[in-house]
């Protein structure tokens, strides 16, 4: 049985000069001969998903794109549509209903990804893996980003930077503390070279109650808080 690195030869998919694959090799191994359901957002010429088609002998693979495709791939459902439209991603996920392995190489433009990212998310199962790729162009203008500004708000990769607050963050110190939507739903955010593994699963226990008691002692906490 052929490793992904080795099946990657097979096609010329930019992955593979991005190192990418190496990574993949790692991260899907333990996936590989699971019951599971993939979606990749952007076909581009399909060689991603050939590779996948391969590699997963037992996955239920989708693929989107805007542009529609006059090609098909074995094991492989194409389908034709916007990833920032939530209609068109909602009849994807009536057909699947969860995920076990998302990959955004779309348009790369900020605002797409993050749209993507939260509608598709609540869809990933336990344990499963959100992977955004070429996260460069979150610094070029034209995709919603500054080679300046790297703090510029909603950016792809500022983004997906305030998820890591969600795992690291100290938050039984926190005065006021409120939960945002992903809080104790992250199990890690890795990032390497142009791209992110965040892996979703359960971290409820590091996170205040809903409804959080506000004392003087609290008061007090959030006034000084705000000088340092």
């Amino acid at each position: 049985m052929s490793d992904l690195i080795n099946i990657g030869k097979k096609y010329p998919t930019s992955k593979n000069r991005s190192g990418f694959v190496e990574l993949y090799e790692v991260f899907f191994e333990s996936f590989r001969n699971k019951k599971i359901n993939i979606l990749e957002i952007g076909v581009d010429n399909g060689d991603s998903l050939r590779l996948w088609s391969e590699y997963f002998t037992n996955a239920n693979i989708c693929g989107i794109d805007i542009k529609k495709k006059q090609f098909q791939i074995n094991k492989v459902n194409i389908l034709c549509g916007d990833q920032s439209d939530e209609l068109f991603l909602k009849s994807v996920v009536d057909k699947y209903r969860n995920f076990d392995i998302i990959i955004d190489d779309g348009s790369h433009v900020s605002k797409h990804i993050i749209s993507s990212f939260n509608f598709l998310f609540k869809y990933l199962n336990k344990d499963g893996l959100y992977i955004i790729e070429d996260l460069q162009t979150s610094y070029i203008t034209r995709y919603g980003g500054s080679r300046v500004n790297l703090k510029k708000s909603n950016t792809s990769m500022n983004f997906i930077k305030k998820l890591t607050d969600s795992v690291n963050y100290e938050h039984y110190d926190r005065p006021f503390f409120r939960k945002t939507s992903y809080d104790g739903l992250i199990k890690s955010v890795q990032f390497f070279q142009n791209i992110v593994f965040i892996r979703k699963g359960d971290s409820k226990k590091f996170f205040y109650p809903d409804k959080p008691k506000k004392t003087i002692v609290d008061y007090l906490k959030k006034f000084i808080s705000l000088f340092y």
